[in-house]
């Protein structure tokens, strides 16, 4: 089931993500604890924001040995689930519909984090619970995290007793204190702000280059990318070549972590969000091959290496 795994390690796998619904993906699960079928199910309905609530059984699902808690929601956890406004959207989604496997993109993950095969998406799961022993926990809290309930709970005591201000305070604490030394070790990924202020992010960003287009066209472009349109869209809305965009682009990610985007249901750099539209619950898988080592997105780029 994957061996445990350490703060640096997680954030090797955050650094490593290259896609929104990877990163949104990664910090559920290490705020949760979550099995990873529970995470790929996490659907807006599920966030009760006015208790700071997350209930990991969806609505409709029968619960069995496998349990799925009422969770209390820490710092580093209620902004990514604020991100979804829609109750039927799902958290880790690609092109507004949700992911079904990250089997592929898992491996993909580990081989540009440089981990070993033993690091499946159960090490997280694993690798969180052993960092609250070690943070003294105590067992029946952890045992709620990871749907192993305590001895003498009952269905009952389960759906009431989480809206206790004091619910598993110290596991929430030391999940939090996990969340702390993560951040020490990352270098690339932004777990802090998964929505961003296109508008104010574009005037803050400078251009290296002067020639070309002048300073509110660029700004414009920044806004464009920002916003989360696809490439060929900011090249028809800006009315610049497809070459400025690049370079505006470069300017970006200097600056900041930027991912592709190549449809308007995904936003970069983080989760500017998008009510989906669509009344379709059917899940697809994210991986459309575009040749040996590469990723044909919707839109026909392709995508290889750094984003």
């Amino acid at each position: 089931m994957g061996r445990p795994i350490v703060p640096k390690e997680m954030a090797l796998l955050l650094d490593a993500a290259n896609s929104r619904h990877m990163l949104s993906y990664l910090v559920i699960a290490m705020n949760t604890l979550a099995r990873p079928a529970a995470v790929l199910d996490l659907r807006g309905v599920q966030f009760d924001e006015t208790h700071n609530r997350v209930d990991l059984n969806p609505p409709g699902r029968r619960q069995n040995k496998k349990h799925r808690p009422i969770l209390a929601v820490g710092p580093s956890l209620k902004p990514w689930l604020q991100t979804v406004s829609d109750p039927r959207q799902h958290y880790v989604s690609y092109g507004s519909r949700p992911v079904k496997s990250i089997t592929t993109a898992w491996q993909l993950l580990l081989q540009e984090a440089g981990l070993d095969d033993r690091v499946t998406p159960y090490s997280i799961r694993h690798g969180m619970a052993r960092e609250m022993r070690k943070r003294k926990v105590p067992g029946d809290q952890i045992s709620i995290f990871l749907g192993h309930l305590p001895k003498g709970s009952d269905a009952t005591t389960s759906i009431y007793a989480p809206y206790d201000p004091d619910y598993c305070s110290e596991a929430l604490a030391a999940i939090e204190d996990v969340m702390v030394d993560i951040r020490k070790y990352l270098k690339r990924a932004n777990i802090d702000q998964p929505v961003i202020d296109a508008a104010a992010l574009a005037k803050s960003i400078g251009s290296k280059f002067k020639r070309g287009v002048g300073d509110s066209k660029r700004e414009e472009i920044r806004f464009l990318i920002l916003s989360g349109l696809p490439h060929k869209e900011v090249v028809k809305r800006a009315g610049v070549s497809s070459g400025t965009v690049s370079t505006v682009r470069r300017e970006i990610r200097d600056v900041i972590p930027l991912y592709r985007n190549s449809e308007s249901g995904i936003c970069v750099p983080f989760a500017c969000h998008r009510v989906a539209s669509s009344d379709d619950d059917g899940a697809q898988a994210i991986e459309r091959t575009g040749g040996p080592g590469r990723t044909r997105t919707c839109d026909l780029t392709v995508m290889s290496g750094q984003l």
